[in-house]
């Protein structure tokens, strides 16, 4: 191996993601590498912000205007956690696939000689079947080490859920 590279890696961290979500439309999604954990962070805003969405709600008379607005107020506050963060910062991850066998192929490659530490690999909202998903996977960088990390069914996060407990509950 060239020199240069094995220096390379010696000397960073690396995250490796895969995206394993063909029912998404498209099968893309925006993703950043956060250095605190996010979904606390979106409850703390939504607490905030619980008293006026409850509020826009009840005042919303027709159901599917009702469903719209919800939609609005849960995906711009998670989307809001990515409002700090510059633009190259921000990553779009698409499945890669073999011309030769359509297998799919570790394209994405993020590095960093920052600190060794906790992460969080975090996507923006994303469509799956029409409803809204989204990943916020905890990783620990190493210098010297890759993280190979896979968005698939199994660790999506239901940010719905999240937002139906804070508001919706008592």
């Amino acid at each position: 191996m060239n020199d240069k590279i094995q220096n390379w890696k010696d000397t960073t961290w690396q995250i490796r993601p895969a995206l394993h979500m063909p029912e998404l439309d498209p099968e893309a999604v925006q993703f950043a590498v956060l250095e605190s954990d996010p979904i606390e962070d979106y409850r703390k805003v939504l607490l905030q912000r619980r008293d006026r969405f409850r509020r826009e709600l009840s005042e919303e008379k027709d159901s599917r205007q009702r469903e719209l607005l919800k939609m609005a107020q849960m995906t711009g506050t998670w989307d809001r956690l990515f409002k700090s963060i510059t633009g190259d910062q921000v990553y779009l991850l698409v499945p890669s696939r073999s011309e030769r066998n359509q297998s799919l192929t570790r394209a994405t490659l993020i590095s960093s000689n920052g600190p060794e530490e906790r992460r969080w690999l975090t996507t923006k909202i994303a469509y799956r079947n029409g409803t809204p998903t989204c990943w916020c996977i905890p990783l620990d960088t190493a210098i010297g080490k890759s993280v190979q990390v896979e968005l698939r069914n199994e660790n999506v996060l239901d940010p719905q859920k999240l937002y139906d407990e804070l508001i919706e509950s008592s």
